[in-house]
């Protein structure tokens, strides 16, 4: 069995695979979890790690099974016109670093006295400067609200 990329139409990816798993087909689409933001709620969401791609594994690449799906473009080329063969090996790369499986840096890496801006939390989108840091939590002062808060390491960006 060998893995095959597929370009998708604009935001399908997700179908493309479902389509694909409703013919027995092992896909994959690369994703992470992010939170959407509207004027009246947040909402957790699955994004594509690498919109407009899909990833499916067959014995033999199929041209009958990708032209029925109607979530695809095309099958993702190499260099010498062939279809591009994708490995075990790299998919399994592919999912472990979007799983968080194999980093050391799970963490944003900060020192006191950066600026940092807040993703999550309460006071998402808050910006203010690291005071103290410890193994997995940040305290910070919002000078915006006056205040210190112990932060998670993961819900901090650089500002």
């Amino acid at each position: 069995m060998k893995w095959f990329a597929i370009k998708t139409k604009a935001k399908n990816e997700f179908k493309a695979r479902d389509f694909f798993s409703s013919f027995d087909v092992e896909s994959y689409v690369p994703f992470f979890k992010t939170k959407r933001v509207w004027s009246d709620r947040v909402k957790k969401i699955n994004s594509p790690a690498m919109p407009g791609y899909a990833f499916f594994k067959l014995n033999k690449l199929d041209y009958n099974l990708i032209n029925l799906n109607p979530y695809t473009k095309s099958v993702v080329k190499d260099t010498n016109g062939m279809p591009a063969v994708i490995t075990e090996n790299e998919i399994s790369v592919l999912k472990n670093y979007l799983n968080g499986v194999g980093t050391n840096d799970k963490f944003f890496n900060c020192d006191v006295g950066e600026k940092v801006k807040i993703i999550s939390g309460p006071m998402i989108y808050k910006n203010g400067v690291v005071e103290k840091i410890n193994n997995k939590t940040v305290t910070i002062t919002l000078k915006s609200l006056n205040i210190k808060v112990v932060i998670n390491k993961g819900d901090l960006i650089a500002a």
